[in-house]
């Protein structure tokens, strides 16, 4: 004979995975080649035939489905980022366009004061809504005023 010796259902020995599961797909393989018959590999496995039956059928369905074509290649990135790092990569983007909008707003401020509504003392203390939305107030009524 020329090549490797089969190792037939010992192959199972080298495979990864728990200790009970290769000794359950050993003692499988040996009964589907008839080095050992059903009843022996029942009494291994200590279930009945029924059971074995249903064993092995779930053993073939996994087989088959292992053995299923697959697109070549390296499966894509995407597929294995984690769902918390995609938050933060949007919650980045989110908040580089705030930071933009913010630069915006300085800007104009700085080279057009005029369309900037300067606070009254009493306005300080009621008015503040926020980072974001003190700005955008006095620009839009004062910019809407000016244009007309």
């Amino acid at each position: 004979m020329r090549g490797r010796h089969p190792k037939g259902s010992r192959s199972a020995r080298d495979m990864e995975g728990s200790a009970v599961a290769r000794e359950r797909l050993e003692i499988l393989l040996q009964a589907m080649t008839g080095s050992m018959t059903v009843a022996d590999a029942c009494a291994e496995l200590g279930i009945g035939e029924a059971a074995y039956h249903k064993l092995r059928q779930r053993m073939l369905e996994g087989a088959l489905a292992g053995l299923e074509p697959q697109t070549p290649g390296r499966r894509p990135l995407d597929a294995d980022i984690d769902p918390r790092v995609e938050a933060l990569e949007d919650e980045v983007r989110q908040l580089r366009i705030e930071l933009r909008m913010s630069q915006v707003r300085e800007e104009i401020a700085l080279l057009m004061p005029h369309l900037v509504k300067a606070p009254e003392p009493g306005e300080k203390k009621t008015a503040s809504p926020g980072p974001s939305g003190g700005g955008k107030k006095g620009t839009q009524g004062r910019s809407g005023g000016s244009a007309s």
